[in-house]
């Protein structure tokens, strides 16, 4: 079967794309309104199988464009819990629940399990193509739902002095070439990096540290917030969404002793 002949689709969102949704991006009371609207046109049937139910979810249907990198809002609709399990294949099997949506999946579409395979075959295709962009500029009129504003989010990507390191091999000369440090930091409980790892689908810088004590954030030598570490290995992440400077860098601490991280730099796009 073609992709055109099924009632119900895989929608793999590309990662950038995961908080870049009406829920996350309208005021809980903007978005009461459309999933109550929704729920109204529905009369309380799925909107993909006709299953009969008072538990409806709100489901956005997305249309991407990889070469303007827009995903265009095209329809809201009032679905079943199965249906959206389907719709978000990738988290239902991370929960646990792979067989039991694509058993749905082949019961609502009447097909086969090979019809299936090729559909997700399709869109794992799709989803690593996407994957290959970083922003998406949303595109959603939402006129007939009354007068709702979309917060739109600003966040830059991330270039890191920290990519492809493998924190496990790094030996003491090469430590001393990635970080500032105090020069008296011969003890083993001196403060030491584990890890750096930035997600720029999500704007996200992640540190893991051992013998701190906190951790200062610096925009353009401004600092602008500090973390305290409260148990052993010290994790902690730290979002660049509506940051407006171009250079950032943390200090981790422990006492007078420190270790100061080498700049990152936020790009708009």
């Amino acid at each position: 079967m073609k992709k055109e002949e099924f009632r119900l689709t895989l929608e793999l969102l590309p990662q950038a794309a995961w908080h870049n949704d009406l829920s996350n991006t309208l005021s809980k009371n903007d978005w009461d309104l459309i999933r109550k609207k929704c729920y109204e046109k529905a009369n309380g049937r799925c909107q993909i199988c006709d299953y009969q139910t008072t538990e409806l979810d709100a489901h956005e249907i997305w249309e991407f464009d990889t070469r303007a990198h827009t995903q265009t809002l095209k329809n809201i609709i009032a679905i079943c819990t199965k249906c959206h399990g389907v719709k978000h294949f990738r988290n239902s099997v991370r929960m646990g629940y792979g067989e039991e949506v694509k058993n749905h999946f082949i019961q609502v579409n009447k097909c086969t399990e090979l019809d299936f395979n090729n559909h997700l075959l399709e869109e794992m295709l799709k989803y690593d193509e996407r994957n290959k962009i970083y922003r998406w500029k949303m595109i959603a009129n939402l006129s007939l739902f009354g007068n709702i504003t979309k917060r739109d989010k600003f966040i830059p990507i991330i270039s890191s002095p920290y990519n492809n390191i493998e924190w496990n091999k790094i030996d003491y000369v090469v430590f001393n070439k990635l970080f500032i440090k105090t020069k008296n930091q011969n003890s083993i409980l001196n403060p030491h990096i584990n890890s750096i790892e930035v997600n720029n689908y999500q704007g996200l810088i992640t540190i893991e540290s051992s013998f701190s004590d906190k951790i200062d954030w610096y925009l353009d030598e401004v600092k602008i917030k500090t973390k305290y570490n409260v148990s052993g290995v010290f994790k902690t992440s730290l979002s660049v969404e509506n940051l407006n400077g171009k250079s950032l860098y943390f200090i981790i601490s422990k006492g007078k002793e420190f270790i100061k991280s080498l700049p990152f730099y936020l790009q708009s796009y």
